[in-house]
């Protein structure tokens, strides 16, 4: 089993719809995935139509069994560790980066009998608890908005984060609107200070609201539209690196 985390500083740069389109299109393959949604805002368990009926903070703060918060979805073969409120409090329930690690890990081992792809959808922070669950995982997938906040949140994390191996750490351009002058002039100027960026980039799409008002992975309900095939070539790219069996 394989572990992806899909992290950001910064919040609205896509980060949960990369997370649901990349699971669904995982799923359509036939790998057995579970989206486990970390982030408070439980946007990606509202997506899938997983919303928590148990909260998260049992597994955190009574060590309850990771299955008991999982849930299966409409779509075959994805199932949801749904995320709630109560981990606002992650950072309180969990001692120290070593610990939080330690929990991860435990867990992923145990749900690598059903599952062939855990892919973490992370919250926007930045704390030692949240580099534990990070440093617990395979590969760290980052969406980066050609924008100056996002690229310096960016700038921050791979600062902080100087523990990540190249192959863990994959980061790519999301949200790219090419109305923008800025947009395209950073990526055809200033991203190549940036040679670990994947080269597949993510456009800015209206197809995203519509994904929220369907509550569906966009590549499931509307395949042949630009931004899902996006996220079909973000597949394509990122498989290879996860080394799935």
């Amino acid at each position: 089993m394989r572990t992806l985390a899909v992290y950001q500083l910064k919040g609205g740069v896509g980060k949960t719809t990369t997370v649901v389109n990349l699971a669904a299109l995982a799923a359509r393959e036939g790998i057995p995935v579970l989206v486990w949604d970390m982030d408070p805002q439980a946007a990606a368990s509202w997506i899938l139509g997983a919303e928590a009926k148990r909260k998260q903070d049992g597994f955190w703060n009574e060590h309850k069994p990771l299955s008991d918060y999982i849930q299966h979805t409409a779509i075959p073969k994805l199932d949801v560790l749904s995320a709630d409120a109560s981990l606002r409090k992650f950072h309180q329930r969990v001692d120290s980066k070593k610990d939080a690690k330690q929990r991860v890990s435990q867990a992923l081992s145990a749900l690598g009998e059903s599952y062939g792809l855990v892919i973490i959808d992370c919250p926007p922070m930045m704390t030692p608890q949240m580099e534990g669950v990070l440093k617990a995982c395979d590969r760290i997938l980052l969406p980066v908005e050609p924008s100056l906040l996002s690229i310096r949140a960016y700038q921050q994390i791979k600062e902080d984060f100087d523990w990540a191996k190249p192959k863990q750490w994959l980061p790519f351009v999301t949200m790219i609107d090419r109305r923008k002058a800025g947009h395209v002039a950073w990526v055809k100027k200033e991203l190549k200070a940036y040679p670990e960026f994947m080269k597949t980039y993510i456009a800015y799409s209206a197809s995203a609201e519509r994904m929220l008002t369907l509550r569906k992975p966009i590549v499931e309900e509307q395949p042949a539209v630009p931004l899902a095939r996006n996220y079909m070539a973000l597949w394509k790219a990122l498989k290879p690196s996860l080394n799935l069996k």
